[in-house]
């Protein structure tokens, strides 16, 4: 995949709001000059809370602290109807047995899609099979894990962006391999096939020898080392998080806990420290590296890791939903690909830890995709009108309608409908 990272709705403050923040942060100084702020290394439990002044009673990590955003009255929908309906537009992008990246297959000599543009469907018939086991489901599951078995190029060693691809140098992603592993391992949680673990592993493998830089840490963004990648290094993190779970290898787990310690790190310098798509490049910051990476680190302190990650990951979490944190509030306008898989990720972590904030959040953003996402007949707008304001989402893609079919069916699930 290639894309710009830009500033997305966690990237920057109302400008009317500036003023007030940098008074807040001068009173205080002090305090944080003597307290320090915790990181994912050194956090404590006592860090937690003070006067449960964010979500949950943790503190974020803002200097100035405000308290959580208020979120107006979520209503549920039908989300099932929702991810079928879903599943069935996808249908107009089918060419033979697979898709195509674009709407009547206009995409020159290589119209199929890439990893980046399908796995969210392939996502979405794992939550569809988690939700509400069936035959039929179990046969989506099926059908899309033997096709994402045909991106794996082996002379490469991984999952290569084209289906098909055999070359020994084609350009590979880590971030790619990442969200691949992942459809993979729910694919497995769904079915208990252990193809689909062994799928899931092979992806893991290849970004442990290639995709960390043993040098001096970090995620590179693919096999030609461009730079390192935020979305890449906090996928890969989870997927070794996710894995250790199933399969209990050691080393995967090692491996997570030094990508999300050089997260915390190197990978958030932002005056809000949340996690960027560069290192050093606050302006990168993007929701989909936050969400993987707390989800993340909050496994690592449940498989006996430390509490500190419990704590880093409440803290990030409470610095999301802080009021103010962005100009954006709860509406969630990005781009459809990379706002699911944040929805998806913090309603694991809000079912995990029973905070019911990040459900009502997909909610509401639901609603309004519901509303809005619709064009002639196919979910290929924003979720709350407008123009998509990622520059590499184009008109037609699956991407957009994949993804939103993708937040529907992750509500599926955790909303309790497929219970």
């Amino acid at each position: 995949m290639n894309w710009t990272p830009k500033p997305t709705p966690v990237a920057a403050f109302a400008a009317a709001t500036a003023a007030v923040f940098a008074i807040a942060a001068i009173l205080v100084l002090a305090t944080l000059t003597l307290a320090g702020t915790a990181s994912a290394n050194t956090a404590s439990a006592s860090t937690a809370s003070a006067g449960g002044a964010g979500l949950g009673g943790f503190e974020p990590l803002t200097p100035w602290q405000q308290p959580p955003l208020e979120l107006p009255p979520a209503h549920p929908l039908d989300y099932r109807q929702l991810t079928e309906t879903g599943m069935s537009q996808a249908g107009r992008w089918r060419h033979g047995a697979w898709y195509c990246e674009y709407l009547h297959c206009a995409h020159g000599p290589y119209p199929l899609v890439t990893i980046w543009g399908e796995v969210p469907l392939f996502e979405s018939v794992d939550a569809l099979e988690t939700a509400s086991p069936s035959v039929a489901h179990r046969a989506l599951v099926d059908r899309f894990a033997r096709a994402n078995e045909r991106y794996w190029d082996s002379a490469v060693g991984g999952y290569a962006p084209y289906p098909g691809d055999r070359a020994g140098n084609v350009q590979t992603f880590f971030d790619d391999n990442g969200w691949e592993g992942l459809a993979f391992v729910n694919a497995y949680k769904a079915t208990h096939e252990r193809r689909w673990l062994y799928d899931a592993q092979r992806a893991f493998h290849f970004i442990a020898d290639r995709g960390w830089d043993k040098a001096g840490g970090g995620m590179w963004w693919n096999t030609s080392h461009p730079y390192h990648s935020g979305p890449a290094l906090a996928a890969d993190a989870l997927l070794g998080v996710l894995l250790y779970g199933e399969d209990h290898e050691r080393w995967q787990l090692e491996d997570a806990r030094e990508y999300v310690d050089w997260a915390n790190a190197n990978d958030n310098n932002d005056e809000r420290q949340l996690y960027l798509e560069k290192p050093n490049q606050p302006e990168s910051v993007n929701d989909y590296v936050q969400a993987p990476l707390i989800y993340a680190q909050y496994l690592l302190c449940h498989d006996g890791e430390g509490e500190n990650y419990c704590v880093q990951a409440g803290r990030v979490a409470a610095t999301l939903a802080e009021r103010h944190v962005d100009a954006y509030g709860y509406e969630y306008n990005y781009g459809p690909e990379y706002d699911a898989i944040f929805m998806q990720w913090m309603m694991a972590y809000g079912q995990a830890t029973g905070e019911p904030y990040w459900l009502s959040l997909a909610q509401l953003n639901a609603a309004a995709a519901s509303t809005h996402a619709a064009a002639r007949g196919l979910w290929l707008s924003s979720w709350w009108g407008g123009a998509i304001a990622d520059p590499e989402t184009h008109p037609n893609m699956l991407r957009t309608a994949a993804a939103t079919t993708s937040l529907f069916a992750w509500l599926d699930l955790y909303s309790g409908a497929g219970s």
